[in-house]
Order: structure tokens, then C-alpha cells, then sequence
């Protein structure tokens, strides 16, 4: 009875057993995903399209949707006084804040939190752009911060780090001038600097036409035993169903990796499935990379 059910039900059976169902799909031949919306090969990518004019009032903003997950990212700045110019020098940084939309009040959720740190970290490691452009004097320094809205929680923490990336890839810092100059300007808190309303520089990563992107992969081992990548997560079913992932975060013509994450699982990732999906990594940040560079 419960079998009969499940085999004319295919949404019952993914949310029952989603591992049965991903298994079902891999085992076909040739194997797809279990995506109904776009049925892919376990190394194909999902469709990806960023809009980098998305918000008017901040420096920099993206709204990237990749495959049903989408991410908006705004790039805000505040000026912070420091006692030495040492002390700006360490605080000329980045932030970042990781919320879902339409989540209304409450405590910060942990998942959401560790996500933020995640993004910190990695932005701190990967060091995009040079801390010396946002320093405006030996006692004042711009600090940003980046405001990033969810609509899916499922498998986004790739999708969150390419908007982010997009939106910084856009951010235009404003000019910075003495209070002598008082035309097309607004005083800061501090009444020492002033900030024009419309000249602007850009934002000078170190790398714009080859940028580090996120790339999640799962790992999982079919009913025949063969252990099988599957790139670019997505959906409920393989979010739970996957044995281990792997998450690389690397530019296309780069030989040095700027985060990798191994989660083994139930699965023995070997070397080669680390290989594996660093190239796979590396063709993903090309693809991302030009259709970045269409928005621009």
C-alpha cells in the first residue's frame, strides 16, 4: 500500500526518502538530477543571471539567481575614526550580514550566523581589493558592509558569495574632500570630512576579470557503488541526500585555491574527487566571470 503510494507520488517520495529518490535519478541512464525544473547531468551547472543595478542608495548592489535560489546584496560604508593610523589600517574592512527575506523580527538564526562568519572569513582570506583605497586619512578610514538577503535557504551559501562578489565588483566609493569644498556635498558625523554625492571611483579589486567564485559540490555513491560528483547543489533532495561535499572557492586562471572545504560524511573523497571538482570550479568561475562582465 505505502510502496503503491510512494511509486505514483514522486514529491512524497522525495520528502520521505529522499535518498531512494536521488538514487532513482542517478541510476538512469544517463544519470540526471532529480531537479523537475531543470534536469541536469551531475556535472552540469545551474542557470545563473546577475543584475548589478539592483538598488539606487547603496555604493555597490547585485541580485544574483542562480537556478530557484536568489540572493540581493547592498554595499553600505560608514566612516570610522581611529586613535593612530595604525588602527584604521586594521579597520578597513569588510562586513558581512546574512539574513532571509520576509523573516520579520526575532534572534539572528544560527545557520544564518554562521554563514555571515563564513563570508568574513573567507573574504578576509581571499583579500579582493587593497584596504589602503578605503583609507581617507590618517585618522579616518571607510568601512563597508554588506547587507545580503536571501529568498531560499537551501544550498546558498554559493549564491550569497556570488552576490556579494558581484555587488563588490560594482561598488563605486565616494570622493572624499576637505570641508573647504562645500559644493554637491554632505558633512559627515564626524564634521571633518565630506563626501561628494556624485563623484565617485570605482571600488579596485585585484583581480576584476578573473574573481574567486563559490562552488559546492556534492558526493554520493550510487546502487552500483560508483562514487559520483555532483556539481552545483540544488533542491531539497540532494541538500540531505548527498554522502559529503566539497566547497571551492577559486578564480578561473588562478593555481591557488582561496577556500577549501571538505565535508567527508558517509563518503571517502580521495584526491582525485578533490581534483576533480577544482577543475570543475575553475570552468564554473569562468562562465560566472563573463556573465558578470555582460552587466557591467
Amino acid at each position: 500500500m505505502l510502496a503503491d503510494t510512494l511509486a505514483s507520488s514522486p514529491d512524497l517520495l522525495a520528502r520521505i526518502l529522499p535518498r531512494v529518490f536521488l538514487d532513482k535519478h542517478l541510476s538512469l541512464n544517463p544519470p540526471l538530477r532529480p531537479s523537475l525544473r531543470s534536469p541536469r547531468s551531475p556535472t552540469a551547472f545551474r542557470d545563473c543571471a546577475i543584475n548589478t543595478e539592483a538598488l539606487s542608495s547603496t555604493l555597490g548592489s547585485a541580485v544574483v539567481r542562480i537556478g530557484s535560489c536568489i540572493a540581493v546584496c547592498g554595499i553600505t560604508g560608514f566612516v570610522l575614526e581611529a586613535a593612530a593610523a595604525s588602527d584604521a589600517e586594521s579597520a578597513a574592512t569588510l562586513y558581512t550580514n546574512i539574513d532571509l527575506a520576509g523573516r520579520g523580527s526575532g534572534p539572528p538564526l544560527p545557520e544564518l550566523m554562521a554563514l555571515s562568519q563564513w563570508l568574513f572569513e573567507a573574504t578576509s582570506a581571499a583579500q579582493l581589493y587593497d584596504p589602503a583605497q578605503l583609507r581617507l586619512d590618517d585618522l579616518h578610514t571607510l568601512v563597508l558592509q554588506a547587507q545580503i538577503q536571501l529568498l531560499s535557504p537551501l544550498a546558498a551559501g554559493d549564491v550569497a558569495w556570488a552576490a556579494l562578489i558581484a555587488a563588490l565588483r560594482a561598488t563605486n566609493l565616494p570622493v572624499i574632500s576637505t570641508p573647504d569644498n562645500t559644493t554637491d556635498s554632505t558633512s559627515t558625523p564626524t564634521g571633518a570630512l565630506e563626501f561628494s554625492r556624485t563623484n565617485t571611483t570605482p571600488l579596485n579589486l585585484r583581480s576584476p576579470s578573473s574573481l574567486p567564485w563559490c562552488t559546492i559540490f556534492g558526493i554520493v555513491r550510487n546502487q552500483s557503488g560508483q562514487q559520483i560528483i555532483l556539481a552545483d547543489l540544488e533542491g531539497a533532495v540532494e541538500d540531505v541526500a548527498v554522502d559529503g561535499r566539497v566547497a571551492v572557492i577559486v578564480s578561473a586562471d588562478s593555481d591557488v585555491l582561496t577556500s577549501l572545504s571538505v565535508a567527508a560524511g558517509k563518503s571517502h573523497v580521495s584526491k582525485q574527487d578533490v581534483s576533480d571538482c577544482v577543475k570543475l570550479a575553475r570552468k564554473r568561475s569562468a562562465e560566472l566571470d563573463k556573465i558578470l562582465l555582460q552587466q557591467l
